[in-house]
């Protein structure tokens, strides 16, 4: 059966309302997650910043979606709360549950400021609430103006390299000097990883196990600056004292979360290195 006329201008308002609602949506979202502190976390798999139902409905009614205007007019808590629970049902930001440890005291302030807290991801969050320990986070981060201008230079990058047959002799002859020496440097550092390891190997398998000795240990430490990254040449651990240092350290670290002993009780890790 046809559609009347009356139907199919009904279908296309409706279709031009929702992408009104989409737009107005995606504009106010962009607005919150620049405008809103956020506060360091954790979950499972990642560091995330996360933020408050109460700062997130704070945020809004001091924006100037609180002011009247024709997209959206957010007069009260209880229209913010109502509008944030759209976006939350739009998937626009992921509602959080905060894990609380047995003996520890999840209200405690001191302890929220010093550790960071850590999250589950709550998958079918029934609503949002406007309440400052109910917890969110963004599902996708803003692109910063670095990320654009890095994709710039790249871009500009892949252009010239695909000039190059164009390009004057000495600027083609500076290029090739370039490319060998960063192949040759690339094929030392694969060889340097290649040796490092067979001699890891030779050593832990004489020692049954025992000692591990690497070359440049923190040629991997991506935390590290350029010349941090060669220092030192090597080193030589026992892994069994390694281990029972971490064991310690990590049930010392244990018992001041659970109160069971204050940190002036704790032996300091100079006095472990005098024991061992």
């Amino acid at each position: 059966m046809a559609k009347t006329k009356e139907e199919k201008e009904k279908e296309t308002k409706m279709k031009e309302e929702k992408k009104r609602v989409k737009r107005v949506m995606d504009e106010v979202s962009r607005s919150l997650q620049t405008e809103i502190k956020t506060t360091e976390g954790k979950t499972k798999d990642k560091s995330i910043n996360y933020f408050s139902g109460a700062a997130l409905v704070d945020t809004l009614m001091s924006s100037k979606w609180a002011e009247e205007n024709d997209e959206l007019y957010v007069e009260t808590r209880l229209d913010a709360a109502e509008f944030c629970t759209g976006l939350l049902a739009k998937e626009y930001f992921i509602a959080l549950h905060e894990k609380t440890k047995k003996g520890s005291d999840s209200s405690s302030e001191k302890k929220k400021k010093k550790k960071l807290l850590k999250f589950d991801v709550i998958n079918d969050p029934e609503e949002f609430h406007d309440d400052p320990n109910k917890y969110y986070m963004w599902k996708y981060s803003l692109m910063g103006k670095w990320a654009w201008v890095i994709g710039g230079v790249v871009l500009l990058g892949v252009i010239a390299m695909a000039l190059v047959p164009v390009w004057p002799h000495e600027a083609q002859a500076v290029f090739r000097y370039l490319t060998t020496g960063s192949g040759l440097f690339l094929g030392f550092l694969v060889g340097l990883l290649i040796v490092r390891g067979i001699v890891f190997i030779l050593v832990w398998g004489g020692s049954r196990g025992v000692y591990h000795f690497w070359i440049l240990p923190n040629i991997n430490d991506d935390r590290l600056g350029i010349i941090e990254t060669f220092k030192p040449l090597y080193s030589l651990s026992n892994y069994y004292e390694e281990k029972e240092k971490k064991e310690r350290r990590r049930k010392r670290r244990e018992a001041r979360e659970l109160g069971q002993i204050s940190g002036s009780d704790v032996p300091s890790a100079t006095e472990d290195k005098k024991n061992i």
